[in-house]
């Protein structure tokens, strides 16, 4: 996992904020972006293992003043969750940067794909077996944070929250300062919005759902692990305790 960006004087200041969900093509937009100047870009995957970054991010979902020049310092962009959920904080914050909306086909074709693998990682399920591993747990909480608020703004965290977001976002930001973009497209409509040259390399196609599926896997068994062990030293001090109270003769005296 790359290290967030050092947090100098002469750090890059935002000037991309990127207004698409999860899972429609933001990983591949963040390795564009990236390419073309405009890095370090943040990402949900940049969270992970960061606690003081998640606790920042849950207290903002959670209603708390949030001082996101701070927060986002040393970033050039931003995409994927769960910076899509505050555009409007950022645009205030930044009012210079331009937004991309990316999207999917379709809003059903983004449900297909959350359920294959975010639904998955912020599951229920999963929040109970990394419980014992305080960053994974904050890393899921972030994730049912996300859930939440977009069940709170749209109603729903499904379909109808993907389209009633994209509308809300194409009415809230200036034609002028929006792209609305499908990776399909490649590299000329967002070179042509960010006034960049098409670069000499194919634009990136990042299908992350197997690596996300491989973490998940990892993050289930190692939390599985640390309850494990949790529950064996339990166990262990139990037998201790007991096994010392009938040394002492906590059961009686013996016939």
């Amino acid at each position: 996992m790359a290290r967030g960006p050092a947090r100098t004087s002469s750090s890059p200041e935002l000037t991309v904020i990127g207004a698409g969900f999860g899972r429609t093509g933001t990983s591949s937009l963040k390795e564009a972006l990236e390419i073309l100047g405009f890095g370090p870009c943040h990402h949900m995957s940049e969270l992970v293992m960061k606690v003081g970054r998640c606790q920042a991010f849950i207290a903002a979902y959670n209603g708390e003043p949030t001082d996101w020049r701070k927060l986002m310092r040393g970033w050039a962009s931003t995409v994927d969750d769960p910076t899509s959920d505050f555009v409007p904080e950022l645009m205030a914050a930044y009012p210079k940067a331009k937004v991309i909306l990316t999207v999917r086909d379709t809003s059903e074709a983004w449900w297909k794909s959350f359920q294959g693998t975010l639904a998955q990682m912020d599951s229920l399920w999963t929040g109970a077996l990394v419980a014992s591993i305080p960053p994974l747990f904050l890393f899921w909480s972030v994730g049912r944070n996300t859930r939440t608020f977009r069940s709170k703004t749209y109603g729903s965290h499904g379909p109808e929250a993907y389209e009633k977001h994209n509308a809300r976002m194409i009415e809230l930001v200036p034609k002028e300062k929006m792209l609305v973009f499908n990776v399909k497209e490649g590299w000329a409509p967002l070179c042509k919005f960010l006034g960049v040259p098409v670069p000499k390399v194919p634009f990136p196609r990042t299908n992350e759902t197997e690596y996300m599926l491989q973490k998940l896997r990892q993050a289930r068994i190692g939390g599985a692990v640390a309850w494990t062990v949790e529950i064996a030293l339990v166990a262990a001090l139990a037998s201790k305790v007991i096994w010392g109270s009938w040394g002492h003769g906590f059961f009686g005296p013996e016939l």
